[in-house]
């Protein structure tokens, strides 16, 4: 896809994905509509700098400006000196209490429902926990921003802060060959053209019989209606000797790690559904929901936005294959839909089921379908940097954020070891299913790790 410069003196329209959002969920409040990080700063902050170094990171992005008017699916632009911005400040009987209430603070900032019309969309909290020691939350409407944008807000901030004391007017960063308005205007041009029905034809094959939000199928039969909908998480730490041995077998087998642990996802959904009494064919037929950073050019590597879409991970097998086969079956499936992300899924739903479009934002409220989500992060956690005489580490805020679909497997790659999150709805597993569910998937690591050979219907155990 070519990038363009959009005119700014014309009216800008929402990216397709912004639009889904839009027209199914715009008064709908929910957790995962909401992007949320912290930064632990500690040092000398000068709070004065800092805000003035957020007005020049929103002068430099403009996504974070974005509103969008009530009644259109248009843009409009907030100027860049309207912030929100405070610096707060706590007090714990020790320096862990004073941390905790401050991470509450965001998590309760993050809580307060945004106004897509109005804004602002994005919120900013410096909390002072020590005279040293700053929180610094980043509170983010999703729908402008995705992941990768968090990263980029939290580097630049800081860069713009350190340029400010040596320059006084934040110059030193590169300037952006276009911004997420340039992308979301050339993608309406790209798809207008024969692209878009090459890229639905793909994605016609591949879907063929199964919904662009494909249900799970799981289901806790223990589990009675009326529970209470609330997050449960349950982590299991891929220790250094488990990540060598897949790691190794991932080199052998020519594979990445994200299709093995998609792969071991799907060999257990498909153990689960055995035991619901599905047959081997239906059961072994498992769509999965992922995300793709949608980021192909380089000129947008550095922009913020949201230019990730979610996709659909479908892979057929049966219980005779390998555990081996699985994952390069799955390594196909991931770098097809890799190479045809320039559909966003909001599109594709539109055009292909159109019963399904937008319904991805009930299914947090309880009233969607049951769905599973993976993603695979690379680096950890967490990232650090020096400057100014400021040490900036990023943070997690927790929040109680039920996921989309009831179900989502999160693993974060660290390297030389890596964690595994199984995020539930209490609503949908009880504590007892989730806890078996997780101890399933990491037994077909295990066993992945141990020998790739294993056929599938061998692979699952406790």
């Amino acid at each position: 896809m070519k990038l363009y410069e959009a005119d700014r003196g014309q009216v800008q329209r929402a990216s397709f994905t912004q639009e889904e959002r839009l027209v199914h969920g715009r008064e709908v409040s929910q957790q995962s509509n909401v992007l949320v990080f912290g930064c632990s700063v500690e040092g000398e902050l000068d709070t004065g700098r800092l805000e003035a170094a957020l007005s020049q990171l929103q002068l430099r992005h403009e996504s974070v400006r974005i509103v969008f008017p009530e009644g259109s699916h248009d843009i409009a632009l907030r100027p860049a000196d309207e912030l929100d911005f405070a610096v707060l400040s706590v007090e714990g009987a020790t320096a862990e209490e004073s941390w905790e209430a401050a991470r509450r603070l965001v998590a309760e900032t993050a809580a307060v429902p945004f106004d897509l019309a109005s804004g602002p969309l994005l919120r900013v909290r410096c909390i002072r926990v020590a005279p040293a020691h700053h929180l610094v939350g980043f509170v983010l409407d999703h729908v402008i921003a995705d992941g990768e944008s968090c990263q980029i807000l939290a580097e630049d901030l800081f860069a713009l802060y350190a340029a400010n004391g040596r320059t006084g007017d934040g110059t030193e960063l590169p300037p952006l060959p276009f911004q997420f308005l340039d992308f979301a205007h050339s993608e309406r041009l790209f798809l207008a053209g024969q692209e878009r029905e090459k890229l639905l034809s793909y994605w016609r094959r591949k879907l063929d019989g199964v919904a662009t939000v494909p249900l799970s199928r799981l289901r806790d039969p223990a589990r009675g209606d009326g529970a209470e909908r609330r997050l449960r998480v349950d982590r299991f730490t891929v220790d250094q000797p488990l990540h060598a041995g897949l790691t190794h077998i991932v080199r052998r087998q020519r594979v990445t790690l994200t299709a093995v642990c998609a792969a071991a996802l799907k060999v257990t959904v498909r153990h689960h559904r055995l035991a619901l009494g599905e047959s081997d064919g239906t059961a072994s037929d498992v769509a999965i929901m992922g995300s793709l950073a949608n980021r192909s050019q380089s000129e947008v590597r550095r922009a913020v936005g949201y230019f990730a879409t979610p996709c659909v991970l479908r892979t057929t097998f049966s219980g005779e294959e390998s555990l081996a086969e699985v994952a390069q079956s799955e390594s196909r499936t991931i770098f097809g839909a890799l190479r045809h992300q320039e559909l966003p899924h909001a599109l594709m739903a539109r055009e292909l089921d159109p019963e399904n479009y937008g319904i991805r934002y009930l299914s947090a409220t309880g009233h969607g379908p049951r769905y599973v989500n993976f993603d695979l992060t690379s680096g950890g956690s967490s990232w650090k940097l020096r400057t100014d005489g400021l040490t900036v580490t990023t943070v997690r805020i927790a929040r109680d954020e039920v996921p989309r679909g009831g179900m989502r497997v999160h693993i974060r790659d660290s390297g030389g070891s890596a964690l595994v999150e199984l995020r539930t709805d209490t609503g949908e597993y009880r504590a007892e299913w989730a806890e078996e569910f997780l101890a399933r998937y990491v037994s077909v690591l295990r066993r992945f790790a141990a020998d790739p050979g294993t056929r599938v219907a061998e692979a699952v155990g406790r």
